[in-house]
């Protein structure tokens, strides 16, 4: 047998009202975080950095070029429009696709075409 005295003191005994207090403050400040995130979401463009870069991996009408270097985009994003409707896809990517559908679309239907021809009448 072991000698209660030498043994490691057990875990002080939970208070439940103690703990609802702390997860209570917790809660509310979590709720602070989060109601200000969500008023500055509806304001600011996610994809602007704290210098007003602008991190976003695609074009956006607001990317403004920044006239001390012109390879960094900036976001001219106010602040007074919702920037969500500002998204949109490269437009050349957009025409070269257009542009292989038509090339795709025209030589089916000439092969089409051939195909109708060389069927006997």
């Amino acid at each position: 047998m072991t000698d209660s005295a030498s043994d490691p003191p057990g875990p002080e005994p939970i208070d439940p009202q103690e703990i609802r207090k702390r997860l209570d403050r917790i809660s509310e400040i979590f709720a602070g975080v989060v109601g200000h995130a969500e008023r500055v979401s509806r304001e600011r463009c996610p994809y602007r950095d704290r210098l007003d870069r602008c991190t976003a991996l695609f074009r956006c009408r607001n990317q403004r070029a920044d006239s001390a270097d012109p390879e960094v985009l900036l976001c001219g994003h106010d602040g007074e429009l919702d920037y969500r409707t500002a998204w949109e896809t490269d437009a050349r990517a957009r025409e070269r696709v257009k542009g292989k559908i038509a090339a795709i679309r025209s030589q089916a239907a000439a092969r089409r075409e051939a195909e109708r021809d060389e069927e006997p009448q």
